[in-house]
């Protein structure tokens, strides 16, 4: 399994993959953000904001909030519905880091695959 600790990984969207994506990447030892507007409490992720990730203005709050909680974002997992949004919360700063990226998933992408693309974003 690939080894994710000391990680912090924002993972915002609407596609069904990203809840098991988010749960994956915290079982590999990333502390993980989930944003979304799934209404469920969810005990398999560090952190579980409920807004919609497409929407910019909650962005101020949540990418504070997130940071406060977790440290500085490594890596960003979302789908095409918050994409845009997020590139422009955080390709900047990751970026400036030097390491981390954007994973944009789609419907039917397989989980340990995510994983593995988070991981390499380092």
């Amino acid at each position: 399994m690939t080894e994710l600790t000391g990680r912090v990984v924002v993972v915002a969207g609407a596609e069904a993959v990203l809840g098991p994506a988010a749960a994956a990447l915290h079982d590999a030892g990333a502390s993980v953000a989930l944003v979304a507007l799934a209404d469920a409490a969810r005990d398999d992720v560090t952190v579980h904001v409920r807004a919609d990730p497409a929407d910019a203005d909650v962005w101020d709050r949540v990418a504070m909030h997130v940071e406060q909680h977790l440290g500085p974002v490594d890596a960003v997992v979302t789908d095409a519905s918050a994409e845009a949004v997020v590139r422009a919360v955080f390709a900047a700063d990751l970026r400036r880091r030097g390491h981390g990226d954007i994973v944009v998933v789609r419907t039917g992408d397989d989980i340990a695959d995510v994983v593995t693309r988070v991981a390499g974003t380092q």
